[in-house]
C-alpha cells in the first residue's frame, strides 16, 4: 500500500521540486498540493493523508500554527530555508527538518526515516487505520508510541506522566494540550489530572476506575461524561 502525502508550501517551485523528488519513490503517492495552510486544512477534511511536507513560513498561518490546529496530525516533514527554526521544529515532534534547496539525497534520507518508523505495510489513516501512534518528547528524544501501549496519562502541573505497559515517560506538556493528541475514543478524560485508555480499564465503580491495580478517581466535572463514554449508567 502506498503512502499518501500532500505538499503545503506557498512557493510553486518548491512544491514542484518536492513532487519531482517524490515521483522517484514508488511507495509515495501525491494526493494534493496546497499553497497555504487553509487550503491544506480543507484538503485534510476530504482525504486520508499519511505524510505532509510542510513549509514553515507561509502567509496567514505558518506551519507551526497549522500543526497545532490538527487533532491527530499525520507525520510531518518540515521544509524551510531557515535554520533557526530547528529547536521549535523538535518541539513539534516532526519526523525531519529539510533545508531548502532540498537535494534528492537529503529528501530520500528523510523519507527513509519516515518509513523506518512504520510497521510493515499496514499503516493507513482515518477510520481504516489499524495502528496509530503518538509522538512523545522525553529524555531529549522523540518516542514513537503505539496508542495501545498507553494505559493512562497523569498530570504533573506543566508536565504529564505517560504510563505505558512497560515504562513511564515524562514530557513537558500540560494535560489539556496532550489530550488534543489522543483520539476519543479510546481515550477518555475522567479527572482534571487523568486521561485513561478505555481498553486498559480493569474495573469501573461510581467513584472511579482501576488500571493495573491503580485506582484513579472520577473528577466531579468529568464524571458524567466519563461514565457515558465508558458505557456505564449512573
Amino acid at each position: 500500500m502506498k503512502t499518501k502525502f500532500i505538499i503545503v508550501d506557498d512557493e510553486p517551485l518548491a512544491r514542484k521540486l518536492i513532487a519531482a523528488h517524490a515521483s522517484k519513490i514508488e511507495k509515495l503517492e501525491l494526493v494534493g498540493e496546497c499553497g497555504n495552510a487553509i487550503e491544506a486544512a480543507n484538503l485534510l477534511r476530504t482525504k486520508s493523508v499519511d505524510l505532509i511536507f510542510l513549509d514553515i513560513q507561509m502567509p496567514e498561518m505558518d506551519g507551526f500554527q497549522f500543526v497545532r490546529t490538527i487533532k491527530n496530525p499525520p507525520a510531518i516533514i518540515l521544509t524551510t530555508a531557515f535554520r533557526n527554526y530547528a529547536p521549535e521544529a523538535f518541539d513539534h515532534e516532526v519526523i525531519d527538518y529539510l533545508l531548502k534547496p532540498i537535494s534528492f539525497e537529503r529528501f530520500l534520507k528523510s523519507v527513509n526515516k519516515f518509513f523506518d518508523g512504520q510497521v510493515g505495510d499496514n499503516i493507513v489513516t482515518g477510520k481504516h487505520q489499524e495502528q496509530r501512534f503518538v509522538h512523545i518528547k522525553a529524555d531529549r528524544k522523540i518516542h514513537k508510541i503505539s496508542e495501545d501501549e498507553i494505559l493512562y496519562v497523569e498530570s504533573l502541573d506543566n508536565y504529564v506522566k505517560v504510563h505505558l505497559k512497560d515504562q513511564i515517560l515524562i514530557t513537558r506538556e500540560n494535560i489539556s494540550t496532550f489530550e488534543e493528541k489522543l483520539p476519543n475514543p479510546p481515550f477518555v478524560r475522567i479527572h482534571r489530572s487523568y486521561i485513561v485508555n478505555i481498553k486498559s480499564v480493569n474495573t469501573i465503580s461510581g467513584e472511579g476506575i482501576e488500571i493495573n491495580k491503580k485506582e484513579l478517581p472520577f473528577g466531579r466535572a468529568f464524571k458524567k461524561s466519563a461514565l457515558n463514554q465508558l458505557s456505564i449508567k449512573q
